[in-house]
């Protein structure tokens, strides 16, 4: 039986930072605690080396630091530590509307609503 490597928050890090382009000290600064979220702390987690289960709070920062939804790494992070996973839609379009919904405005919902239902609709009648 071949064992899987759980990386998927350490991906998820190191991937995003790459994106942006910016550096370990950069992320620990944008988080806005540099004492939960260092920048060694941040390379350690990058290579799957933490012994320790980051916190929500920790999360939180780096995904300050990373301008990413904290839904979405503590997603990663129970995949990671706990192999939990969710399967919303095979292309993750629902995850990532899920993952941003929380800071969209009420108007902004409503809308985002509006729009599925019409669609849904002119599906039907298609």
């Amino acid at each position: 039986m071949v064992e899987e490597t759980r990386d998927q928050l350490s991906r998820l890090v190191r991937d995003r930072r790459a994106e942006l382009g910016i550096s370990l000290a950069k992320v620990a600064q944008a988080s806005g605690d540099p004492d939960q979220v260092t920048p060694t702390w941040v390379n350690r987690l990058e290579h799957n080396q933490l012994k320790e289960i980051p916190s929500g709070a920790r999360l939180e920062a780096l995904g300050r630091g990373l301008q990413l939804p904290p839904r979405q790494l503590a997603r990663a992070a129970g995949a990671q530590y706990w192999g939990l996973t969710e399967e919303y839609s095979q292309d993750d379009s629902a995850r990532v509307i899920v993952d941003h919904l929380e800071d969209m405005s009420e108007p902004e919902r409503r809308q985002l609503r509006a729009m599925i239902e019409a669609f849904a609709r002119n599906r039907q009648q298609e």
